[in-house]
């Protein structure tokens, strides 16, 4: 899209005239569209219908992405509505009342730009909400809820990641495992390591009494360091075991299992 055609649309102006009227207009939408539930209403209308309004007014060219405000409206929306399918089918609900109710106020020069404007900007909201709608899902996923930890997918994950980093820029990663002696002592022993790590670390629960972290660009001395902190700390009773990339091992699962082996 040239700086031309992004020159502003009677649309925009007509949003900003009649933001109550639109957010009456799609609300009644809502309430009778069948593929959602009864009586829905939309929460934080005026501010989405606002930040559509902006959108349309100064559009992002095709290949720059979603409008960095109407994409942050767009995620509290999401969380607002309490699911994927719903705030989908608000947001096609917003896009069908637009039409019905400015479309025949718009100049003829001006209809197609503004269908594809318009349309446009409702693909990229309902892109937006679902990618809100996959990182909250994949954070429920990736947290241990008895101690707010990582769990072990994430540790898979981020320990993979970790290696192809180490082996392509030719760096050092250490995998610390601790075990807890006791494991009604873990809630507490979590909030310890969570501490005990460098800024940047990230802290995992592996199992029931086990824990770990990734140790990223680090010799196994950082590994020591943050036992030290731990037992500074008065952390409970634990064992703990450190394994070093490239030294123990060139796989993640090498080097956990090495890590493993020396914290029983």
């Amino acid at each position: 899209m040239t700086t031309s055609e992004r020159r502003p649309l009677a649309i925009a102006g007509l949003l900003r005239a009649d933001v109550d009227g639109i957010v009456d207009a799609w609300r009644e939408l809502c309430r009778w569209d069948p593929m959602l539930p009864p009586q829905s209403n939309p929460p934080i209308a005026a501010a989405l219908v606002s930040a559509l309004a902006d959108a349309l007014e100064h559009p992002q060219p095709l290949g720059w992405g979603p409008d960095p405000e109407m994409e942050k409206v767009v995620g509290a929306f999401t969380l607002s509505a309490g699911s994927l399918d719903i705030a989908i089918g608000e947001l096609v609900c917003l896009g069908e009342s637009l039409r019905r109710r400015l479309f025949d106020r718009i100049p003829d020069a001006e209809v197609d730009e503004t269908h594809m404007r318009l349309e446009m900007i409702i693909d990229r909201a309902i892109g937006a909400a679902a990618q809100h709608a996959a990182a909250r899902a994949e954070m429920h996923t990736v947290i241990d809820n008895a101690t707010g930890l990582l769990n072990r997918y994430a540790l898979d994950r981020d320990l993979r990641r970790e290696v192809a980093r180490a082996q392509r820029y030719r760096r050092r990663i250490c995998v610390l495992v601790l075990c807890v002696t006791d494991e009604t002592t873990v809630p507490g022993f979590a909030t310890a390591l969570r501490e005990g790590v460098r800024a940047g670390d990230l802290a995992y629960r592996v199992a029931g009494d086990e824990l770990a972290a990734i140790l990223a660009e680090s010799d196994p001395i950082v590994g020591d360091t943050v036992v030290g902190r731990l037992e500074a700390a008065g952390a409970p009773a634990f064992t703990y075991g450190i394994s070093a990339y490239p030294d123990d091992g060139e796989d993640p699962e090498t080097l956990l299992e090495v890590a493993l082996h020396r914290a029983r």
